[in-house]
């Protein structure tokens, strides 16, 4: 049964290209050092880069601390993404 949440608002915060800083993140489908893919209530989210770390994601809050050489961000819509692993199912 999939929990009904209310759409939390999504902030983007870039410091120095070396630091990105997001709220209103549901869910983190894949990661590794080049490209991590997000959801938030409106769109999914791809953050690309050099070295990316994902230093803090809380699914509660939906705050997501992201580390290493950020070069790109991009949205997109969430109706004309492939169905994609949840990374939080890992860790059920």
């Amino acid at each position: 049964m999939e929990e009904n949440r209310e759409a939390i608002e999504h902030n983007v915060i870039i410091t120095g290209r070396g630091r990105l800083e997001m709220t209103g993140i549901e869910d983190v489908f894949s990661f590794d050092e080049i490209q991590i893919i997000a959801k938030s209530s409106d769109a999914d989210i791809s953050i690309e880069g050099e070295g990316l770390k994902i230093e803090k994601f809380d699914c509660d809050s939906g705050n997501l601390v992201v580390k290493g050489r950020i070069n790109g961000l991009n949205y997109y819509n969430n109706t004309s993404q492939k169905k994609k692993k949840s990374i939080m199912n890992l860790f059920k």
